[in-house]
């Protein structure tokens, strides 16, 4: 399907609230697509690859997807899984031996830094990486005991460290060696009982090493980038495509739209060593729409069948123990009402949020979906057989994580527009 501008009078509100947020400085540069039942309903772009040199964003330019790199390798992970080279239930030992032994954190002493800790009870399964059950953290929020050790323990700097543990990507050792650093650290909760966003796909990325023999990149071109046509996407931009690499952008503290610099930037001109299967890739609109249509197609695009409709299924399928919401299974509850009402409603699959009883979106029941740190988004909506993908390269300022476009304002303009409304009144 050809990437062109689609423009229709019925999404006029969604267009205006982008341009809005492009000529507020918001935001440097958006695009987005919309994709209903066989047929490109709306695409547009926004704004500028390159402000300072008054260069538009095309739709073929190039965006850090940050966490939308998860459902890849979770779908990659999954094509070993229906090869039968693990079971979802596996200890994770197994496999990676330096998981053996684990201790979880009891309490910290916040004036002395003593630690107390427990030998863990339960082991981490494979399933516990692909649901963020494992125990393990990123270390984004230093107000958070184990996020102080993770902090120490790989330098992230800072009160709000969001910038550091992205900038760590291009910095970290290779896998193994990250792994083994990473299973020293206690864990924040027992496995299985509690929901904590972590570390945990980059440990299901070298885990489809050690099953395959191949690094990361390799397994993923050949099982499925190259069957999708994804010309584009890789853990770095070379350089006959650097022309092509969106810039990003975040506030300074007077409120203005700057340019992020450092390794944020100069870290994707070259293939690192730590090949992040959490956050790593970059892409383009039209390469992680295909990855989309495979999804929405039961694991089939054109006439490749890429992965079985089974492991779509179960992809898509809450994970979560007895049921329960992505919302119960947090580790620390949220307080504010808004928070908690955008967070009703959803499960968790295996690397993708899923919706799972009605909720303040209106899509169907069953739409799954993520985003990535620096403000992009993909929802697959299959009861209605929508998709739509905003790619922006907003640099959140603090560890409230507020960005100028968020996934329920724009589900409401998308399905507004589309005349589709699931919800029940």
């Amino acid at each position: 399907m050809k990437i062109e501008e689609v423009s229709p009078e019925s999404f006029v509100k969604l267009t205006r609230e982008f341009d809005k947020l492009v000529d507020d400085n918001e935001t440097g540069s958006i695009l987005c697509m919309v994709y209903q039942k066989g047929k490109l309903a709306y695409c547009n772009k926004f704004g500028w690859k390159d402000k300072k040199k008054n260069i538009p964003i095309e739709f073929d330019d190039i965006f850090r997807i940050y966490s939308m790199t998860k459902p890849i390798i979770c779908l990659a992970a999954l094509i070993l899984y229906d090869e039968g080279k693990f079971n979802l239930d596996d200890p994770l030992e197994k496999y990676l031996p330096e998981y053996k032994s684990l201790k979880v954190l009891k309490s910290y002493n916040e004036e002395t830094g003593e630690v107390e800790l427990e030998e863990a009870k339960e082991k981490i399964t494979i399933k516990n990486l692909f649901t963020h059950t494992s125990g393990l953290s990123y270390g984004f929020y230093p107000g958070v005991p184990i996020d102080k050790l993770y902090g120490e323990k790989f330098g992230f700097k800072g009160e709000h460290r969001i910038k550091s543990v992205l900038e760590s990507l291009q910095q970290l050792d290779f896998l193994e060696e990250f792994s083994k650093s990473l299973a020293t650290l206690p864990l924040a909760f027992e496995p299985g009982s509690h929901l904590w966003y972590a570390w945990g796909i980059d440990i299901l990325g070298l885990l489809i090493e050690k099953l395959t023999g191949k690094r990361l990149d390799v397994f993923l071109k050949e099982s499925i980038f190259d069957k999708l046509g994804m010309k584009d996407t890789d853990f770095y931009v070379p350089d006959e495509k650097q022309n092509r690499f969106a810039k990003a952008y975040t506030k300074d503290n007077e409120r203005n739209l700057v340019e992020v610099e450092g390794n944020i930037v100069e870290g994707f001109y070259s293939k690192p060593k730590f090949l992040s299967g959490g956050a790593g890739l970059v892409s383009t609109l039209k390469d992680y729409f295909k990855f989309c249509l495979m999804m929405l197609n039961d694991g089939k695009y054109n006439d490749v069948q890429v992965v079985s409709k089974e492991v779509i299924n179960l992809m898509t399928s809450n994970h979560l123990p007895n049921g329960k919401e992505y919302l119960d299974m947090q580790l620390y509850k949220f307080e504010d009402p808004e928070i908690i009402k955008r967070n009703e409603g959803f499960g968790f699959g295996l690397g993708v949020i899923v919706k799972i009883a009605e909720n303040m979106l209106k899509s169907g029941i069953g739409d799954y979906g993520w985003g990535g740190a620096f403000d992009t988004i993909f929802r697959i909506d299959p009861m209605n057989e929508v998709i739509f993908i905003v790619l922006t390269q907003y640099c959140p300022v603090d560890n409230n994580w507020i960005a100028p476009i968020e996934t329920p304002a724009v589900s409401d303009l998308v399905y507004d527009a589309l005349g589709v409304y699931t919800n029940k009144e």
